[in-house]
Formats: structure tokens, C-alpha cells, sequence
């Protein structure tokens, strides 16, 4: 390290550089500002002397490897990103690895072996769904973002965009066979109770101003329907959208889903749905959950056949009068937790921050009503059009 100052003014800065070698070249870099000549009269009468001073003594303190130096830094400036591998996070993902605990326990290579053998592909199956399962629960993103960002985890699965393309053509064509392996295998990972299920459906709205269009069968003359198309947004979207089923057990785990175009009536796939799980679970018998809009007559009477039952919620204003008045009569309601008799003045009126009524707080009151005689329940048969309009 050197002492450089500008000799021809009257009053210098002084500055301690060191030099750097790049390649063949040598360059230097001024490290420290010692100040100003006049900075410096006001701590020593020979400046000079004191600049050459300190240089002499950060050389020392450099040859016995410890130098002190002063870096100011701004850090509300943003780094430009560059193709610089130093400017590129060496850190790898490992959180998946406890997901591929729970992915080997779901056998899902045997799944992929057995349904691709009859094939010639060049690409593993199981290692693609493998990775798209991690990426959907760790860091959600299109397929292309997936692919992009193979090469932060651990393992660096190699893997070609194309392939992912074409495995999902794969998955596609064995989607219900794929769901009764994750079935019947994720016993392996928790336990199932199916006694109890609940549908309920949703849609997705997609950033286009057009449905898809409707295809011909060439051979079968069979008008397939595009899957994007306008219907009643959960959103309140104007955008064509899909349609998705979901059913699940007691526990809130899936069993099965279903995909249906966007103008499709959601009371029209439970049934179906419904006749899957059936032969996933071996006919067992189960209680079908859902709301006032999944509970036509049709519904209705599948699940009243084959010792299944069902319970759906209805709105109170659609109820008849008889049982209105039934409701709002605030007698014989008891509560969920013990049966106990309680009214509905109570359950309003109680002391809410007292914490010995905790349990009350966090408890519901409910009302049987004995249906010994025909009632205006709200509950009306649809009849379905072929358009697929609906009338009570």
C-alpha cells in the first residue's frame, strides 16, 4: 500500500491506495481517505508525516494479516442481476426431501411402470410427477416455471420440458386410475374414513376473451365440448372458466375430483362422481355432505339407495312456514357436546369473556325435527333440458 496525494494543490487529499493485479495488467484502488491537508492540521502539525504514518502502519498490519478497513455501502441500492456466476445463489432446495418421504410411500413408480410399459418413451414418469408434486406444494408456478427451476434442488433432476409435456397427455389418459392408486395408497400414510364425505364444487376463470371451441369426432360424429367456457363465475369473472369437483372424507383429505366445462350445471357431477368413489372405496356405505345447491332430488334419491344416507344445508328463508315456525320456536334445542338442553336467549346472552364459559363459547345448539308427517322442506325435484337449463 502507497500514500497518493495531488502534489500541485495548495491543499491535498490524501489517500491510502493499494494495487491489484488483473492478468497481465496492474491497477490500484484508493482504500482509505486520510482527509484533507487542512482536515489533518487540526490533529497534527506535519500532515504529511502523519499520512505516511498510517500507510506504514496498515502495510503492517497487512503483513501480520490484520488490516482494518472502513466500507461504506448504500443499502437501499438494488444489485443489477447478471449472468455473472457470482451473482447466482449457490443455495439448494432440500425442504422437498421431507415430501419424498411421504411422495415413496404412495408406490406411485409402480403406478408409472405399469401404465407405461406398453410405451417407448425415453423419460421417467415417476421422477417428472415427482418433481411437478414438490413444485405445486413448495413454490407454485406454470410448468415452464417449474422446469426453470429444477436445477435449485438438491438432487438436479434432468429433465426436458417436452417430457413434462407429454407426461401429462399420459396422466390425463389414466386420470382415474391415478386416483384410486393415491386411494387406496394413502392408507400407508394416514388413516382413511370414508363413512362421512363432502362435495362441494368451484371454478377457475382464465385470462381470455374467447371459450374454446366445440370439436367434431370425425368418426363417431360425437360433438366434444371445449373445456373454457362463459358460466357463472365464483369471482364474478366475464371470462370463460372451468368447472371442478371435489370430494372429500370425514377428515378433509381428497378422494376424487372432476373437471367439467365451464357452463356445465355443477348439480349434474356429483352423481357421477359419486359412482367412482363408489367402486374406489368397494361400495361401502357413506354419508353425503353438502350445501343447498349440491342437494337436488336427483342427489337426493342416489344417496337415500344402497344404505347410504345424505344431509344438506338449506337456507331457512326457502323453508315452509310450518317448519319456520317449528325453528324459531326456541325450545327442545340442546347442545352438540353433551345433549345438554339449552335455549337460544342463553346462547345469546351469556357471559362471553367469563372463561368458565369457554366450552359454551365454542359450542353449537342444535333441533331435530320429527318428520312423522309430509312437510314443505324447500327441497324441490329439477327437471334438466337437454340445453341444460333447469326448472322446479
Amino acid at each position: 500500500m502507497k500514500l497518493y496525494y495531488d502534489k500541485r494543490l495548495k491543499d491535498p487529499t490524501y489517500y491510502i491506495q493499494q494495487g491489484f493485479r488483473n492478468g497481465k495488467k496492474t491497477t490500484t484502488k484508493n482504500i482509505k481517505r486520510l482527509g484533507k491537508h487542512s482536515e489533518l492540521l487540526l490533529i497534527t502539525d506535519d500532515p504529511l508525516e502523519y499520512a505516511k504514518n498510517e500507510v506504514k502502519k496498515m502495510n503492517e498490519e497487512y503483513r501480520s494479516g490484520r488490516s482494518e478497513f472502513i466500507v461504506t455501502m448504500d443499502f437501499n441500492e438494488r444489485i443489477p442481476s447478471t449472468d455473472s456466476p457470482c451473482s447466482n445463489s449457490t443455495s439448494l432446495n432440500i425442504g422437498y426431501l421431507y415430501l419424498k418421504n411421504i411422495y415413496a410411500k404412495l408406490n406411485l413408480s409402480d403406478f408409472f411402470k405399469s401404465v407405461s410399459s406398453d410405451r417407448k418413451i425415453t423419460y421417467d414418469c415417476n421422477k417428472i410427477c415427482q418433481f411437478l408434486t414438490y413444485a405445486r406444494t413448495l413454490d407454485p408456478a406454470s410448468k415452464y416455471g417449474t422446469y426453470d427451476k429444477l436445477d435449485t434442488y438438491y438432487e438436479k433432476p434432468q429433465v426436458e420440458y417436452q417430457h413434462m409435456i407429454r407426461f401429462l397427455d399420459i396422466l390425463d389418459r389414466n386420470s382415474d386410475k391415478y386416483l384410486k392408486h393415491l386411494f387406496d395408497n394413502s392408507e400407508n400414510i394416514v388413516k382413511r374414513d370414508t363413512s362421512v364425505m363432502y362435495y362441494d364444487c368451484t371454478n377457475y376463470f382464465f385470462e381470455t376473451e374467447k371459450p374454446d371451441e366445440e370439436i367434431v369426432d370425425e368418426v363417431t360424429g360425437e360433438i366434444i365440448l371445449g373445456l373454457r367456457q362463459f358460466g357463472i363465475s365464483k369471482e364474478n369473472k366475464t371470462s370463460p372458466i372451468v368447472e371442478m369437483g371435489l370430494i372429500m372424507d370425514s377428515r378433509g383429505i381428497p378422494i376424487s375430483m372432476c373437471i367439467h366445462p365451464g357452463n356445465t350445471n355443477e348439480q349434474l357431477t356429483a352423481v357421477p362422481l359419486e359412482k367412482e368413489v363408489i367402486k374406489m372405496t368397494g361400495n361401502k356405505k357413506f354419508i353425503y355432505c353438502a350445501d343447498a345447491g349440491l342437494g337436488s332430488y336427483n342427489i337426493r334419491k342416489f344417496n337415500d339407495m344402497g344404505g347410504r344416507a345424505y344431509i344438506v344445508t338449506q337456507s331457512v328463508k326457502k323453508l315452509g312456514q310450518e317448519i319456520k315456525d317449528i325453528v324459531f320456536n326456541d325450545s327442545n334445542y340442546r347442545l352438540l357436546s353433551n345433549d345438554d338442553a339449552i335455549t337460544l336467549k342463553e346462547m345469546r346472552t351469556f357471559n362471553k369473556k367469563d372463561a368458565n364459559n369457554l366450552s359454551l363459547y365454542n359450542d353449537f345448539a342444535y333441533k331435530v325435527i320429527p318428520a312423522n308427517t309430509a312437510m314443505d322442506t324447500g327441497l324441490y325435484e329439477e327437471k334438466v333440458y337437454k340445453n341444460g337449463r333447469t326448472k322446479k
